[in-house]
């Protein structure tokens, strides 16, 4: 008579537990979008030093392998075609020196891409090293592998074009 109470109990806590709800999925963990910004800024300040050293494969390190760079007349480039056209740019103006400055970073509630957009400088254009180029810049940024990097990048200058003689 004793086992047969137990095994009644068992199958009520068995039907009992069948029956139950099951426990709630956990919510999402949201981004610390704070900290997503601090990232992308320092994956910006590498890039900006990278510039300033005229280190046209560490400017490249910073894109994405499948990363579009847009520049003033030029056609779509990918990283590879970017370093080449880098070094060329440093190679053609040895004084150049780049400076940029983010206006705003957007990043998206998943944190698995960001918007920069800012201006930039360059100075010692040209075979005087005497011109200043002033522009302005969209960045979209997305996740690698839990790294920030570059997935597409267009500048276009607002210098205005030199007066017709």
């Amino acid at each position: 008579m004793r086992s047969t109470s137990y095994v009644g109990i068992l199958a009520v806590v068995l039907l009992a537990g069948a029956c139950a709800e099951p426990a709630p999925a956990p919510a999402p963990v949201k981004p610390d979008l704070a900290a997503e910004e601090q990232a992308i800024r320092a994956q910006d300040a590498a890039w900006l030093k990278a510039a300033q050293a005229r280190d046209a494969a560490g400017e490249a390190a910073i894109l994405a392998a499948d990363a579009i760079v847009v520049r003033q007349n030029t056609p779509a480039m990918d990283p590879a075609a970017f370093q080449a056209f880098d070094a060329k740019f440093f190679t053609d103006n040895p004084k150049v020196m780049s400076n940029w400055t983010t206006d705003t970073i957007q990043i998206n509630d998943s944190a698995d891409w960001a918007v920069q957009t800012g201006t930039y400088t360059l100075t010692g254009l040209g075979p005087k090293d005497d011109v200043t180029e002033t522009g302005k810049f969209t960045t979209r940024w997305k996740k690698v592998g839990g790294t920030w990097k570059v997935a597409q990048d267009m500048s276009v200058s607002t210098t205005p074009l030199p007066a017709k003689k």
